[in-house]
């Protein structure tokens, strides 16, 4: 019987890499160490997090990072375009694992509880998705591998969601609850923690 596996996609903390909309308005710095916050969240989150994780980075692997757990295999991303990259982590988590849920770091108010409630709910249904306030999402959730859901989509766009949503109309999905990624300068107005970071 195969294992549930958390994918964790992550952008390596490098000035002007990250978070570029927020840095457009408060600086790269600021938006690097916005980035840097959300990468230490994530990783409290995932300590807690009793599933085994594959950590996959946008263009190298660092050893010497925040995220230092022994169920924790770390890897880097391929692919052209971020349905690609997703779609290759997932076929190749597929061969080994399911059900696999993917999540970001973009979000603050992330929890265990959420990725929790996500792998309980792929015991019933065969597709999950936490909703972003901004038309994508983050968290998917899979039984199967379901290629067309990582084609043809305008990432990092407010079509994102609903687009998927069509695909799988037919498909029995649970929704989890709306969250709000940490994209431009009024997602930090809510987290007064990370606007502290810009005093």
């Amino acid at each position: 019987m195969k294992k549930p596996l958390l994918l964790v996609f992550c952008k390596n903390p490098v000035l002007g890499k990250v978070k570029t909309r927020l840095a457009a308005s408060i600086g790269e710095q600021k938006a690097l160490d916005i980035y840097q916050a959300l990468l230490q969240k994530t990783a409290q989150v995932l300590f807690d997090v009793a599933i085994e994780i594959q950590l996959y980075y946008s263009t190298y692997i660092d050893d010497n990072d925040i995220f230092q757990k022994n169920s924790i295999t770390k890897k880097v991303q391929s692919g052209d375009d971020l349905g690609i990259r997703m779609a290759n982590a997932f076929n190749e988590g597929f061969s080994t694992h399911s059900p696999i849920v993917i999540i970001g770091t973009d979000l603050w108010t992330l929890n265990v509880l959420d990725i929790q409630k996500a792998f309980e709910a792929l015991k019933t249904h065969k597709t999950v998705i936490g909703p972003s306030a901004d038309g994508g999402y983050y968290l998917l959730g899979l039984q199967e591998f379901i290629p067309n859901l990582f084609e043809e989509k305008k990432w990092g766009s407010p079509t994102v969601l609903t687009d998927t949503l069509n695909e799988l109309k037919k498909e029995d999905v649970y929704l989890l609850e709306e969250k709000n990624d940490i994209d431009t300068y009024n997602d930090l107005k809510d987290h007064p923690e990370l606007m502290q970071l810009l005093k």
